[in-house]
């Protein structure tokens, strides 16, 4: 119980760490693929100045006025570090259980391939001038592992235990994200294994299920 709650505080300090300005969310400083080329993107106040590796050309998006300029996604792939709560697991019918919607106490490490939209686009404002707007979608897929938590009791025990307690839980699996702006949800796929002597009693251990995710971005 004390590597758990020692977990949960690593955690939670780094997410309180990295909450605000993650690069995921905005567009950067950095190398992007747009159309079938690599550009340099640089943030100058309200402008993007982007830099084509091919030929050297160089332009600017600014805001206050429309640009057609062909160039308008950019796209980066990167590794995906992330901090992974899943409030609400799926759990399918055992030992004559039906089946479980359970809400649990959990946080899990996240790893995976990721690849981010950043669109620019622009919208006209009432004086006729137009401002600039940035939309970012981003899809990972990777693994997980982490801790979490479960009720222990007569019923979820095969009637072996005469007692209820919570219960320390090791989850891994895998799990598909989403991001819309500063939105990440995600579904998950895994399996709990029981962190006591009562594991072969429990009636949901190493079983699937599906659970809905949120993340919080790392790196």
């Amino acid at each position: 119980m004390r590597f758990l709650i020692y977990f949960f505080s690593l955690i939670l300090l780094a997410s309180c760490s990295v909450i605000q300005n993650t690069p995921k969310f905005g567009l950067q400083d950095g190398i992007y693929d747009a159309g079938n080329d690599k550009v340099y993107v640089e943030t100058q106040n309200d402008t993007l100045w982007v830099s084509a590796e091919k030929g050297n050309q160089s332009f600017a998006l600014p805001t206050g006025n429309k640009q057609d300029l062909g160039v308008k996604i950019f796209r980066k792939s990167t590794f995906d570090l992330d901090v992974l709560a899943i409030p609400v697991k799926y759990r399918g019918s055992q030992a004559g259980l039906p089946p479980q919607l359970a809400s649990e106490i959990n946080a899990s490490l996240y790893f995976g391939k990721r690849k981010d939209y950043f669109q620019v686009s622009y919208d006209q404002t009432p004086s006729k001038k137009y401002k600039r707007k940035l939309d970012h979608y981003g899809f990972s897929l990777g693994g997980f592992v982490g801790f979490g938590n479960t009720v222990m009791n007569s019923d979820v025990s095969q009637g072996q235990l005469g007692y209820e307690y919570q219960a320390v839980t090791f989850s891994k699996g895998v799990a598909g994200i989403i991001g819309i702006n500063n939105l990440t949800l995600g579904l998950a796929f895994g399996f709990d294994q029981l962190l006591d002597k009562n594991a072969s009693f429990w009636i949901y251990n190493q079983k699937p299920w599906l659970g809905l995710a949120l993340g919080l971005n790392l790196n």
